[in-house]
């Protein structure tokens, strides 16, 4: 074969080759706007047969869509709407768990996801602290915990225990471990299904401190709650990056700590003292706890009998 024949068979070559491709490529684009195609007429046809009221149907199409386009959000949320509207509440919780998975900014499924939750036949009485109870229980809360274990927890336990805290709290408002595990729930649900909820953690954290400051309850032994709902919040906000809200909460922490001892100072006639650089327990017994408050940068030393302030501790 002359140089000029194998140059010439080289080019034909690669033309056929480059012309292959060419129609490969076509062949692919062609083959993905017909599969979308077909996912996005299933959803049509699924819209169309729901708004006629043709459940059966419209079920069917958005199963296709879903089927050929896995992450088709706006036919999981009407897939929800279907299951919803033939009272198949668990499957449609299922639907709108997938949309938030797809979409977690989705505010619509986030909704219809926090109403199908209102059930709370499991307790009868009137009383708060039964509907308290039987939300730990769905929880497996145990005494002395303070924290959830999402990974351990389903989404849709912890859904369903909702109910049974918002119950409680409307029953008494100012149930603070109604509140703390209220927003432990949904601080676990941001983490699990969308940040959306973290607002709403926010706001029962909140409460509890609220509940507890505004009524100076236990002002030397406060509720654990109380200071956990402090120690949540502040790391919510360091996640966050809102530092001026965590740096005003580090704040009020400070000056909730140095309340109670404040108190007890100005009621024996010392001012401008907050928490104590140190606290010594002198001795205790079941009548009485002796303690001595150490304020070092004044100099002063105070005896303390049963969180009342004695007078001060000679040098």
């Amino acid at each position: 074969m002359s140089n000029y024949e194998f140059l010439r068979n080289s080019k034909v070559l690669k033309k056929s080759i480059d012309i292959g491709i060419i129609l490969l490529i076509f062949f692919l684009i062609y083959f993905s706007f017909s599969y979308c195609q077909d996912a996005q007429s299933y959803y049509q046809n699924g819209y169309q047969y729901f708004s006629q009221g043709n459940y059966q149907k419209a079920e069917e199409n958005y199963k296709k869509a879903i089927e050929l386009s896995p992450d088709f959000e706006n036919a999981h949320y009407w897939l929800g709407k279907v299951y919803r509207q033939i009272g198949q509440h668990d499957k449609a919780i299922t639907q709108w768990m997938e949309v938030l998975k797809i979409n977690p900014r989705n505010p619509y499924a986030f909704r219809y996801l926090n109403e199908s939750f209102r059930d709370t036949s499991r307790v009868t009485s009137g009383v708060a602290g039964d509907y308290l109870q039987e939300s730990l229980k769905i929880l497996e809360i145990r005494s002395g915990d303070v924290f959830l274990n999402e990974n351990r927890i389903s989404s849709y336990t912890l859904l369903s225990s909702i109910p049974y805290l918002k119950k409680s709290i409307q029953l008494e408002s100012s149930l603070i471990s109604a509140h703390y595990w209220l927003a432990q729930i949904y601080l676990a649900l941001s983490k699990k299904i969308t940040w959306q909820y973290t607002s709403l953690a926010i706001n029962s954290f909140e409460q509890v401190i609220a509940i507890v400051e505004e009524k100076n309850l236990s002002l030397f032994q406060r509720p654990s709650e109380y200071w956990f709902a402090y120690q949540e919040l502040i790391q919510i906000f360091q996640n966050l990056g809102i530092k001026e809200r965590k740096e005003s909460l580090l704040n009020q922490l400070q000056q909730a700590k140095s309340r109670p001892y404040e108190i007890a100072l100005n009621d024996a006639g010392y001012r401008d003292y907050g928490s104590p650089d140190s606290i010594v327990i002198v001795s205790t017994n079941f009548e009485e706890i002796v303690e001595l408050w150490r304020y070092e940068s004044k100099g002063k030393t105070f005896r303390v009998i049963n969180k009342k302030v004695i007078g001060e501790e000679k040098p």
